[in-house]
Parts: structure tokens; C-alpha cells; sequence
């Protein structure tokens, strides 16, 4: 039972301000990351500060860094599985933080860092929905 009122108390997961996009957004894969801050917890240290870029259109990029560099959490942030603290990210023009966390993450396809055999033609993995 003490397990179960813990549960109730994590924080939930911000829904956005529910903005419509567009059936084929996003169509050209241009990514902007706005002066973004992020901390895990309200009492933790910030984990991006203040980062700025851009990705242009059909551009491929890698991130790198050491342990700890903040690499998966910039992932994270594209499917909203961590909130920022302040700043933007645009995709195709759009800011991610008002579209609803469905639309958002049935957009977007992240392949994971650690390898994983999955059944079914590559295609199907990296977009099931079509």
C-alpha cells in the first residue's frame, strides 16, 4: 500500500498547451535548441546550461562528449521525457513544449544508444505507424 501512495506522488508528465500540427509535421527536420536549461530535480545542479543550436534540414549530426556530458539528455528533451527549466526547442518552427506529448512522441523516432535485435524489417522498427 506504501508503494502505491508513492506512486500518486510522482510529479506528471506536462501535457503542453495541446497546439495542432500539421498531419505531416515534421516535414523537414529542422531542429533549434533555444537557450535551454535543465535540471533533473528541483534541487539538483543545472544539466544543460544555456544551450544553444541548430540543426538544418536533412543534416545528419553526432554529438560527443564524455561521460556525463549531457549527450542522452539532449535525447531526452526531443521527446519530452525531461522538461527543460527555460529556453526553447523548435522543430520545423514549432515549439515542442505546446504539442500534446502523444503527437509529439508518435513524430519522432529516437534509436537508443545500446544495440537491440528487434523482430521485423528495419523500416517497421525505426517507424512502425508508417
Amino acid at each position: 500500500m506504501q508503494k502505491l501512495v508513492k506512486l500518486e506522488q510522482i510529479p506528471q508528465e506536462v501535457e503542453g498547451q495541446q497546439i495542432e500540427v500539421d498531419q505531416q509535421w515534421p516535414n523537414m527536420g529542422q531542429i533549434t535548441f533555444e537557450h535551454i536549461q535543465l535540471r533533473y530535480r528541483p534541487n539538483t545542479e543545472i544539466i544543460l546550461d544555456k544551450l544553444c543550436f541548430a540543426i538544418g534540414s536533412c543534416k545528419k549530426i553526432g554529438i560527443c562528449g564524455r561521460t556525463g556530458a549531457g549527450k542522452s539528455t539532449i535525447a531526452l528533451t526531443l521527446s519530452r521525457i525531461v522538461e527543460l527549466e527555460s529556453g526553447t526547442i523548435l522543430i520545423d518552427g514549432v515549439d515542442i513544449s505546446k504539442v500534446n506529448l502523444r503527437t509529439l512522441r508518435n513524430k519522432i523516432t529516437v534509436i537508443p544508444q545500446d544495440p537491440t535485435l528487434f523482430r521485423g524489417s528495419l523500416r517497421f522498427n525505426l517507424d512502425p505507424f508508417n
